[in-house]
């Protein structure tokens, strides 16, 4: 929830400044338009345009339709949905370098782009909210467009054991050779590696809602109704399905 506020925030004020701005500009025209071309009583009115008054009655609409507006669920492309996951541990220094030196390799053997967030930038997250702590992560994209991520990588919430979800990708079957590739040598390298299963709403589980299973990670039966689109109660909201 933490991560999702940080991004929220920015959205609702930058749509209730825009339309704080725009909505005074056109008020103002309208204000001018009136007092030219207007009846008289409009004319001989005050000369001078309320801009402050006006500002303020549209900030105060503008914010609660900014928040409305933010929180709600942007379709996704299909392109985009997460097919696969499974985590990494990796628990050392070296073990992050290794695991992103055979990232780099793999993504550029499929002619893939590699953004790997320095320890710089992973600390200033982690100075906004402890929840967002992390000690990995990078984004695997196609085409030089970060909209068309193939991979994603974060150990956030679960420091030292590195989740990596593959999405469906542009290409169904580069974005599957890539995945298995990439993920045939990190298994033969850290042998405890364990798959992650994507829920029927299209996201990654909690960790504390899973349990090992015989192949890796399963949905702790008791937390299974949150994962699962319908209508009975304790069913995912409809707005996750869709």
């Amino acid at each position: 929830m933490g991560s999702e506020i940080i991004f929220i925030i920015p959205a609702v004020l930058g749509f209730a400044a825009m339309a704080t701005l725009g909505g005074t500009l056109v008020v103002w025209l309208v204000w001018i338009l009136a007092r030219r071309w207007g009846p008289l009583s409009r004319r001989a009115g005050s000369s001078h345009f309320p801009i402050g008054a006006t500002a303020a009655v549209l900030l105060a609409i503008s914010l609660p339709a900014g928040c409305i507006r933010a929180c709600q669920p942007i379709p996704q492309s299909e392109s985009l949905r997460t097919v696969a996951a499974f985590e990494v541990p990796l628990t050392s220094a070296v073990d992050r370098a290794n695991f992103l030196t055979i990232l780099t390799a793999e993504a550029r053997a499929e002619g893939l782009n590699l953004n790997v967030e320095t320890a710089k930038e992973m600390e200033r997250w982690a100075e906004m909210s402890p929840e967002l702590r992390r000690s990995i992560q990078a984004t695997v994209y196609r085409g030089g467009d970060l909209r068309q991520t193939e991979a994603y990588v974060s150990d956030m919430s679960h420091l030292g054991h590195a989740w990596i979800s593959f999405t469906q990708g542009e290409d169904p079957a580069l974005a599957r050779r890539f995945r298995e590739r990439l993920m045939s040598r990190a298994v033969e390298r850290w042998p405890e590696t364990l798959s992650v299963p994507v829920a029927q709403t299209g996201s990654l589980p909690n960790k504390e809602d899973l349990v090992r299973g015989f192949h890796g990670y399963e949905i702790d039966p008791a937390k299974m109704a949150g994962y699962i689109c319908g209508t009975a109660p304790g069913n995912a909201p409809h707005s996750a399905c869709d």
